[in-house]
């Protein structure tokens, strides 16, 4: 055992003589004889100059320390910053034993007032270029690429790194630069503060971090609290139980910005994968909650994510971001809101998996692929169940009348001719392919179920392919276009309607049911210009209708023509409770528009009282009728709550409706339609009695003359003879 203590004595021996040793090189040696050394040093191998403003202060035991102050490294030649990077203190010591026995144990690093200046100028040359070694960032190859190695590989960790405990981080007032010439941006971090627990490898440790960062218009203060776990070993790095505090400003803002995000970041490099789990969001009085996991970080990188926000106001949401709500006609519209949806993303192409979205009552979803983000080329599916578009357009304004007081409406050209504000060139870029189906559909007041749209935008040309609902009893059949190639904009719409119940489409889309009855109407009309003046007046094509077991509402033919027989004969209109409408059985015709006139010259109507031939024209430019009906009576009024016109049987009734849309007038000039039939009953009876007088002059004439003609012819056989 002697050699035992001999050795330990020995070894107490060399501990001795080493701290007399460096208790004498402290004494005796002053680090701050060597600052021009090192700063020649330094301009030998960098080129910049190094400047040690501070002193440098040194320990050796117990621990390992280094303390050095004020100190500047100059820029590179070319940029405006007067440095590249400057320190105002710095302190950084380690346990000397543990280091003996190849462990690294930080007792504390601290740095203070550091301030970096970065910066590109306009060739892309960055001021740090010539610190670095290019052969040692040069693209590694295959040979050369990291290998990501097993947890239990001895090779995973260093040695040195094995037992790395660090006391704590602190990096206080630190200030960060950025410019870059190429882009013109400017971002400054000032300040940036940093507080780092007790690091070990494996085991959790409490992260604080503060910022503020302003770059051009924007001003971002962040503050972040979590737990910082580093397993080199099993290449497993995560910041849980994240707390981010985030306030900006700024012009480019719409308003000022307050948020909380909370969330878990994992990176499992072994694995090839990154998440972000149990994020929340709270921002605008509104939370988001959600996750995000990246798998193949080696090579193109596949992301799945989940986004999800509780019940919002859209309404006040855009108060919050200082946007003035859009007025509706329903003001409760825009109250509530939310959102599910999942994704997934490779490369450029993104896929929406899972699509949610309600609004007020409406709820939408879905899925839809998004292919070269760059030049996105979209295919969506989508169902909704049920939408008022109404509600969510501008409330209605009150019309104002153009009357001049005696009933003459003047003609008024008052379609708005301002630019339709169209986003011409982001059309001309849509790609867009896929459909939409509607469970419930109300626009312009009319009411469709089982809504199917299928869509198709490229080039631009924008179309609905097919339109397919059902509404009023019967079925919409059709499509429409929309081509922007050209400046001027140009619309198509080509429709069929079957079996509908005219009386509630017209009561719905106007508020007055005109017409009633089952009705079958087709048209195929186009359309160009940049104004709704412009385009009604471009308007063109044809269409066709037919109208079975209905009425003409606001009419009472039968009743226009007892009025005009009463005033005619001089006496007064019968006063009538009979609704003013008249009755058919069927009304037939066609049409064409030209430049925005309708014209009609081959209406039929027929109903158990009249026969009804019209032709005519509507110009939608001006808003005015001339429009003719040729009436005849083919029943009797009787039993229809007047007296019997049966002497206007079987006579033309021509009815005129001129004006305006919104006041016509009708017109029956039954005073020359009496005359000519009186016209025509005296002649008759003139004819009646005076052709049998006629007629029996004639035959006496004859007889007379057969007479003479014996009488002449005797004479002569006698004088012959």
């Amino acid at each position: 055992m002697k050699w035992i203590k001999r050795g330990l004595w020995a070894i107490f021996a060399l501990l001795v003589l080493f701290v007399v040793l460096v208790g004498f090189l402290l004494v005796t040696v002053d680090p701050n004889d060597y600052k021009d050394r090192i700063s020649e040093v330094v301009e030998e191998q960098t080129g910049r100059t190094l400047v040690i403003s501070g002193d440098i202060g040194l320990s050796v035991f117990p621990r390992l320390g280094l303390e050095l102050g004020e100190t500047t490294l100059s820029n590179a030649e070319g940029f405006e910053e007067e440095f590249f990077a400057r320190v105002g203190e710095v302190d950084v010591a380690v346990a000397l034993l543990p280091l003996l026995r190849r462990e690294l144990q930080v007792q504390q690093v601290r740095l203070e007032g550091l301030e970096l200046n970065l910066a590109r100028n306009a060739e892309g040359r960055t001021n740090w270029d010539d610190l670095i070694d290019e052969d040692a960032v040069a693209e590694p190859s295959e040979d050369t690429r990291p290998v990501t190695r097993p947890a239990d590989d001895p090779e995973t960790v260093p040695e040195i790194l094995r037992g790395l405990d660090i006391a704590g981080i602190q990096v206080r007032d630190a200030r960060l630069n950025w410019r870059d010439e190429q882009s013109g941006t400017r971002l400054s971090v000032d300040p940036f503060n940093l507080e780092l627990g007790r690091l070990r490898l494996a085991q959790e440790t409490r992260l604080d971090l503060s910022l503020r960062a302003l770059m051009d218009d924007l001003d971002a203060a962040v503050e972040l609290q979590g737990l910082v776990f580093l397993d080199v070993a099993n290449q497993r790095y995560t910041l849980r139980r994240m707390v981010a505090q985030v306030e900006a400003t700024g012009e480019a803002l719409p308003a000022p910005i307050k948020a909380r995000v909370e969330a878990d970041l994992i990176a499992d490099l072994l694995n090839d994968l990154a998440k972000v789990e149990r994020m929340t969001v709270n921002a605008f009085n509104t939370q988001f909650t959600g996750l995000v996991e990246v798998a193949g970080l080696s090579g193109e990188p596949r992301i799945h994510g989940e986004l999800r926000s509780g019940q919002f106001s859209p309404r006040g949401l855009m108060e919050e971001l200082a946007m003035e709500p859009p007025e509706t006609a329903n003001p409760d519209v825009l109250g509530r809101a939310a959102m599910d949806m999942a994704f997934e993303m490779q490369g450029d192409e993104l896929k929406v998996t899972q699509l949610i979205l309600t609004l007020d009552e409406s709820t939408l979803s879905g899925q839809a692929t998004v292919k070269d983000l760059a030049s996105p080329d979209v295919n969506v599916s989508m169902q909704l169940d049920r939408i008022n578009l109404d509600h969510y357009l501008p409330p209605a304004t009150e019309a104002n009348g153009n009357g001049d007081g005696n009933g003459d409406t003047a003609a008024r050209d008052g379609w708005p001719d301002e630019p339709l504000e169209l986003p011409v060139e982001m059309l001309r870029e849509l790609k867009v392919a896929g459909d939409l189906r509607v469970g419930h559909l109300t626009v312009a007041g009319l009411r469709m179920q089982n809504v199917n749209l299928k869509l198709r935008a490229r080039d631009g040309q924008l179309n609905v392919e097919s339109v397919q609902a059902n509404l009023y009893e019967g079925q919409l059949n059709g499509r429409l276009g929309l081509d922007v190639r050209q400046d001027t904009p140009r619309m198509q719409a080509r429709q069929s309607l079957e079996g509908i119940r005219f009386g509630g489409l017209l009561e719905d889309l106007t508020g007055d049911a005109m017409v009633t009855g089952g009705a079958d109407v087709s048209f195929d009309v186009t359309s160009r210009g940049n104004s709704v003046k412009a385009l009604i007046n471009g308007l063109n094509g044809n269409g066709q209708m037919r109208v079975a077991d209905g009425a003409v509402k606001g009419i009472n033919v039968a009743q226009v023509i007892r009025d005009a027989e009463a005033r005619v004969r001089g006496r007064s209109p019968e006063e009538t409770d009979e609704p003013r409408q008249t009755d058919f059985t069927e009304i037939t015709g066609s049409f064409r528009i030209d430049n925005g006139v309708v014209k009609n010259d081959d209406l039929r109507a027929a109903s158990p009282l009249l026969r009804v031939q019209g032709r005519g024209e509507a110009d939608l430019n001006k808003e005015q009728l001339d429009y003719r009906l040729d009436t005849s009576l083919v029943g009797t009024l009787k039993g229809q709550g007047g007296r019997d016109l049966s002497d206007l049987r079987n006579v033309n009734l021509p009815i005129t409706i001129r004006g305006s849309f919104s006041e016509p007038r009708f017109g029956l000039d039954l005073r020359s339609v009496l005359e000519s039939r009186v016209r025509e009953e005296t002649e008759e009876r003139v004819r009646e009695r005076v052709d049998p007088v006629i007629e029996e002059q004639r035959e006496r004439l004859r007889e007379e003359g057969s007479r003479i003609q014996e009488e002449l012819g005797d004479r002569l056989r006698d004088r012959l003879r």
